[in-house]
């Protein structure tokens, strides 16, 4: 937004009342206030906002198929800088009434989520404040102005993966079939088990999940819908170019794993490492390089025709109108509201909560069982920067034996809680069940974990402030409360596997879920 405030003599004229759309009186803001606001709810702003941001930062940086998330907020600027001309005819009218409630959700939203280490509905509340402070302060005409830039940032957040992952199994056996296909066709001789491995004469290969390329449309698509907005006219051209970009993204993946089997038959190696991300970005390059040409060739078909891009008609540079008491009010409410989240936000977590007790001094005879020294294995599960775990294996006189894992977080943020993509997997096969410990009830899942092609069967939970909780929501859910009531985001995950059983009985969660029921009550001595 501009201000003609700049010299004494334009300065007189703007304090002149106008008058706005919707007929009450209005005055210009001057270019100093408008300065001073900007800093005032700028700082708060940036402190509240600050951690989501540096997490999404962090997932763009480390996550595959995520580094299109630079781009999205330079774009999202640019968008909102082609508007200049439009918001300059809108008369400023900020909406109190809806404006504050939405503003103080989001915040409450975000709170929620980056003491939970949630960045799915952080980086969501992210754009919802965004949003509300729009609507706070100038109204519902420059929200509608606004709407595309704000709503194109979903593309630099993981919301979309609720709408990807779902295809990643469909894209997988689709992705699998069509390389064997093409591969057939070139003469290879290749077969296709259980759907996802292609076994050639000298290599085995998998179709794996991130192979399915489900992942990479959402580059592809944030790339395409502000390209087709900015360089196309008519609607059915830029639903065209999208669309078709989508599709050679999907035919791209299959010619990525086709060049694949036929490099590995003819001998070639090291198909994982840097090559391996390398034919990923393929996929993307072809799409990309579609995108323009595309966008190129659609725009010399279209007929000569009035711009309908993103730009509405320009009109007079008279500059921004404020109502001058009501914009106060809400610039007042939405700098205190930000305030307050913000200082919340650095208040709610008082720092790590250090064990009762050392994991190490656990007893080696629990009940029956006893520490089996001669078993060394690997934790099923490693969780990032775990503050304190236990790995051990237990025996009873029977023979059976349960190897007991524990990680404790003194802390949780993002990219370091109990409920993540390193837990994600034990979730796929879980099953909730309630164990009868004494008087208490303890809530655990039942669930296979795939290692070396053997399907180990394990008991796990996680254990938040003293109680156990199968659920992952209800997790994070416990988390939060925790973090509101307690200034605490502690917690640990409790894994217990036996080993590995060709039967399906209900005899192979026996071993563990004895075990669990002496452990449990000593969990309160050692974990907070």
């Amino acid at each position: 937004m501009e201000n003609s405030l700049v010299n004494p003599s334009q300065a007189v004229e703007a304090s002149k009342p106008l008058r706005s759309s919707d007929g009450s009186t209005a005055t210009r803001l001057g270019h100093v206030p408008f300065l001073l606001g900007a800093v005032g709810l700028g700082i708060p702003l940036v402190l509240l906002c600050a951690p989501v941001f540096a997490d999404l930062v962090n997932l763009w940086r480390t996550r595959y198929g995520f580094s299109h998330g630079f781009l999205v907020p330079l774009v999202s600027l640019y968008l909102a800088w082609l508007q200049r001309p439009a918001l300059r005819r809108i008369p400023v009218a900020p909406a109190l009434g809806p404006g504050l409630p939405w503003l103080m959700v989001a915040t409450g939203l975000l709170l929620a989520s980056e003491v939970g280490g949630i960045i799915t509905t952080g980086s969501l509340a992210l754009i919802l404040v965004l949003a509300g402070l729009v609507l706070l302060l100038c109204g519902y005409a420059y929200l509608k102005a606004l709407a595309f830039p704000l709503a194109y940032l979903i593309f630099m957040t993981p919301v979309l993966d609720l709408l990807t992952e779902p295809l990643e199994w469909p894209f997988q056996l689709l992705t699998a079939s069509m390389s064997v296909t093409i591969l057939q066709a070139l003469g290879i001789p290749v077969l296709l088990e259980n759907n996802i491995f292609i076994i050639l004469p000298t290599v085995t290969l998998e179709v794996a999940r991130e192979c399915s390329g489900a992942g990479l449309l959402i580059a592809v698509l944030a790339i395409g819908l502000p390209l087709a907005s900015l360089t196309l006219r008519a609607w059915w051209s830029r639903i065209t170019l999208v669309v078709s970009s989508v599709m050679m993204a999907i035919v791209a993946n299959w010619i990525r794993l086709t060049v694949m089997g036929v490099y590995a038959q003819a001998g070639g190696k090291d198909l994982h490492g840097p090559y391996h991300i390398l034919q990923g970005l393929f996929v993307d390059w072809v799409a990309f390089a579609f995108l323009f040409v595309g966008a190129w060739l659609l725009s010399r078909w279209e007929k000569e025709a009035p711009t309908g891009s993103l730009l509405l008609e320009q009109g007079s540079s008279g500059g921004s109108i404020f109502s001058g008491a009501a914009w106060n009010r809400a610039w007042w409410l939405g700098s205190i509201t930000l305030a307050v989240a913000a200082v919340g936000l650095y208040q709610l977590d008082h720092g790590p909560t250090a064990l009762k007790k050392d994991l190490a001094m656990l007893s080696p005879v629990l009940g029956d069982w006893v520490v089996d020294r001669s078993q060394n294995n690997g934790s099923h599960v490693e969780l990032q920067d775990a503050d304190a775990s236990l790995v051990r294996t237990y025996r009873a006189p029977d023979g059976r034996r349960v190897q007991l894992e524990i990680a404790y977080l003194k802390t949780q943020r993002q990219g370091k809680e109990l409920v993540g993509m390193a837990t994600a997997p034990l979730h796929e096969r879980a099953t909730a069940t309630d164990l009868q410990v004494g008087a208490i009830a303890l809530h655990a899942n039942r669930t296979f974990i795939d290692k070396s092609h053997r399907k180990t069967p394990a008991v796990f939970w996680y254990h938040i402030n003293g109680m156990s909780y199968t659920d992952r929501f209800q997790a994070k859910l416990a988390t939060i409360k925790q973090a509101f009531l307690r200034g605490r985001t502690d917690g640990a995950l409790v894994l217990l596997s036996a080993e590995p059983r060709k039967d399906q009985s209900e005899e192979q969660w026996k071993a563990q879920e004895e075990f669990a029921g002496t452990l449990f009550p000593l969990m309160r001595e050692y974990l907070p």
